[in-house]
């Protein structure tokens, strides 16, 4: 039986219980909006659900639409270049692991900068199709382990990644590990102080259990951060300009009942709408900070 209560992982102040939803209960902390799901999911079933994602799901719908979806990387590359340059660096010569790489489009991009790139990815089939474009660069790897050359690196990326993690506190601390004295660390994930996530409660896509373990709020996130190491921290407000298509297409990979209640007026819409590209903003956070050296 779960406690009525929980523990904020992050500041230790209470998370209380806002709502059930697929089996999962959703708690927020009353100080700084960390939302967690209990019972944290076993790694058998976490393991079955990516598995079948891979298939049937987000990698589908990227094949897809690459090309529109390659704005994306691009932003991420934009903002990555711009915080280098405010430290009088750049990408070039400079050393890169991104966790949770997926099939490697990022890595790609950050290459064609001159970056020395590395990536970390769990999924066997999202690996093979990495290495296929940047050959033994990519691995599978447990980023708590040593299956992946040990070395500092200059930046570290986790784009949509920190969301996932039973314990984002050790994730963090392991990143500050790698990463060079003054390196940049840049984070993608939502934000659960959002208005999006206020109004929509359960119904707000980033909502998934198995998936989304802790959804950070920008002010909980920058606190983690902090405890681990890290300062100058920037937090940007992620529009994302995407077909309408695709984002019908990812409500119902991530089972949203959103979806639902948008099909009836979706199927109206003519093809040439559909193919849009347009922003969208569903509160999405990108972070960037550097490594206290101190």
């Amino acid at each position: 039986m779960l406690k009525s209560d929980q523990i904020c992982l992050v500041c230790g102040d209470t998370q209380s219980r806002r709502f059930e939803y697929q089996g999962y209960y959703y708690y927020q902390c009353r100080s700084c909006a960390l939302v967690s799901t209990y019972p944290l999911p076993e790694e058998q079933i976490v393991e079955e659900h990516y598995s079948h994602k891979f298939v049937e799901g987000n990698y589908r719908l990227l094949q897809d639409y690459a090309e529109q979806y390659k704005g994306v990387y691009e932003t991420f590359t934009r903002i990555l270049s711009d915080t280098m340059a405010s430290q009088g660096k750049s990408l070039q010569g400079n050393s890169v692991l991104d966790i949770g790489c997926f099939t490697g489009e990022f890595l790609e991009l950050l290459q064609d900068k001159g970056a020395d790139v590395f990536g970390l990815e769990l999924q066997t089939e999202a690996v093979d199709i990495a290495n296929q474009k940047l050959p033994g660069k990519v691995y599978k790897a447990d980023f708590f382990g040593n299956e992946f050359p040990q070395r500092e690196f200059d930046v570290i990326t986790l784009m949509g990644v920190v969301e996932h993690v039973v314990d984002p506190a050790r994730m963090l601390r392991r990143t500050h590990q790698l990463l060079r004295d003054d390196g940049v660390i840049m984070l993608q994930t939502p934000n659960s102080a959002a208005v999006f996530a206020r109004l929509l409660r359960k119904h707000w896509p980033p909502y998934q259990p198995i998936e989304h373990i802790h959804i950070f709020s920008d002010r909980s996130l920058s606190q983690l951060l902090e405890t681990s190491g890290f300062q100058d921290i920037k937090i940007i407000r992620h529009v994302k300009k995407l077909p309408v298509a695709y984002v019908y297409g990812m409500m119902a990979n991530f089972g949203s009942e959103i979806r639902q209640i948008v099909k009836p007026f979706y199927t109206l819409l003519p093809n040439f709408v559909r193919n849009l590209q347009l922003p969208f903003y569903v509160g999405e956070m990108i972070v960037t900070a550097r490594k206290n050296s101190g």
